[in-house]
């Protein structure tokens, strides 16, 4: 995945400099490479550090290549950290969730890196599990979480399980096929907006029901 122009900027710890730089590179090999055929030797290589740095950072090939995937959800804050329960209703939580996941499936590294697993998860299921548990699952355990806590709502596990999953599988639409394909679409902000703000209220609609019921 392409490097950020400031990833090596002054002002942050060596440590963590030297642990992106690892991400970085290895992010780019496995993006060129494939995840099989990327080795830790490479990595150290590429990232200008010896092997036992990398290994300092991530104790093996499964802990780094889970790193870059939740590296990537973070970036496009579609994790813990920037999810908040009090602060905004459900139906406006939802929405800047469904913004932010639908701007992390256009991101043309993140296509291609499903590109990767899909090719490569024929031959070995592997590399398709590391991808699932450290993305989509997280990703659904994160709304999961969410309807169950929310003040606006409370649901059984299962039943904010189901919700999560039907939210994510609304918010791919047709463009993220369209994009695993090599298939031309359009998905400029204002349009993943409007995405995000249909689905969130359909999944609104869901919760209600269930409320009914």
């Amino acid at each position: 995945m392409a490097k950020t122009q400031d990833s090596r900027g002054a002002g942050r710890p060596k440590s963590l400099q030297k642990r992106q730089q690892i991400l970085e590179s290895a992010a780019e090999l496995m993006l060129s490479l494939g995840y099989k055929h990327t080795s830790m030797d490479a990595v150290a290589k590429e990232s200008g550090v010896s092997k036992q740095t990398v290994y300092s950072h991530f104790s093996n090939k499964d802990a780094l290549f889970n790193a870059i995937i939740e590296g990537k959800c973070e970036m496009y804050q579609v994790d813990e950290a920037h999810i908040s329960m009090k602060s905004a209703s459900l139906q406006t939580t939802l929405t800047e969730i469904g913004y932010r996941f639908i701007q992390l499936l256009t991101d043309d590294n993140v296509i291609s890196m499903y590109k990767v697993v899909i090719g490569e998860s024929s031959q070995d299921s592997k590399v398709a599990e590391l991808f699932y548990d450290a993305g989509p699952l997280h990703s659904i355990k994160l709304v999961t979480n969410l309807l169950m806590q929310h003040p606006d709502t409370k649901m059984s596990e299962l039943q904010a399980h189901e919700i999560s999953v039907d939210f994510f599988n609304l918010l791919k639409s047709d463009y993220h096929m369209r994009g695993i394909l090599h298939l031309q679409y359009s998905m400029i902000a204002p349009q993943q907006l409007e995405l995000a703000q249909k689905v969130s209220k359909k999944t609104m609609a869901l919760i209600e029901l269930i409320k009914e019921d």
